[in-house]
């Protein structure tokens, strides 16, 4: 029997759901659908996992796991049920569920599942003024822009591992395959938008941006644009 230090409950890995004998052979064949290799197979899992919807399905499915794991394999299933469980109880509104999945990652030396990230995220946007709100989703747009056209750049430099064409191109042209990757997003914007933007989150720090240097930024480049009116 081990001790959740998240729930407040004792989990017993020999009677708990994901010890279920009765589901074994569905488990047993999901694992050969993803692969023989044993790291790989577990490394597969992990992304399957990660990108379940609802929690409700990542129990299910942990719930059909056979016998017979190693004690490793058991704490990382406990890991994915502990988990799980927390955003079953972010969903029903309990907050500290955001702390205790979290306490289960350092604890467990794991990344942050994709939703924990989010509810991190919808937790930090709750305590936000909506003057704060608006600054941080305007910087999002902006630093997407300039995710989107660093990389277009990058295809086009000599020598890097993301131009695949054996004729670079030059710089030209990063701007209207920039505006073409963002079409239907919420950072879709025109080329002058895109030139701005990536302007803007380079000054900011590029990939170290943070909402206080992109207040720098915006201050920065409003006074620039300030004392350009007064000149004419």
């Amino acid at each position: 029997m081990t001790a959740s230090l998240f729930s407040g409950e004792m989990i017993n890995l020999a009677t708990s759901p994901i010890r279920q004998a009765d589901s074994s052979r569905a488990w047993s064949r999901f694992l050969e659908k993803i692969g023989r290799d044993v790291n790989a197979t577990w490394t597969k899992l992990d992304q399957i996992l990660n990108e379940i919807q609802d929690p409700e399905t990542g129990l299910a499915l942990l719930a059909k796991r056979p016998e017979g794991a190693t004690p490793e394999q058991a704490h990382h299933l406990l890991f994915w049920q502990i988990q799980f469980m927390q955003w079953r109880d972010w969903l029903s509104g309990d907050v500290l569920a955001v702390g205790r999945a979290t306490a289960s990652c350092a604890l467990s030396r794991k990344p942050v599942p994709f939703w924990l990230s989010r509810a991190i995220n919808e937790l930090c946007m709750q305590h936000m003024s909506p003057h704060e709100k608006a600054v941080y989703i305007n910087m999002r747009k902006h630093s997407i822009r300039w995710e989107v056209a660093e990389l277009e750049q990058r295809r086009r430099r000599r020598g890097d591992l993301h131009n695949r064409r054996k004729k670079t191109r030059g710089d030209a042209g990063w701007e209207a395959a920039t505006v073409e990757k963002l079409a239907g997003t919420n950072a879709e914007c025109g080329e002058e938008t895109v030139k701005k933007s990536h302007q803007l989150i380079q000054r900011a720090g590029g990939a170290q941006v943070t909402l206080a240097s992109y207040k720098r930024a915006v201050k920065a480049r409003d006074q620039r644009r300030k004392k350009r009116r007064k000149k004419i």
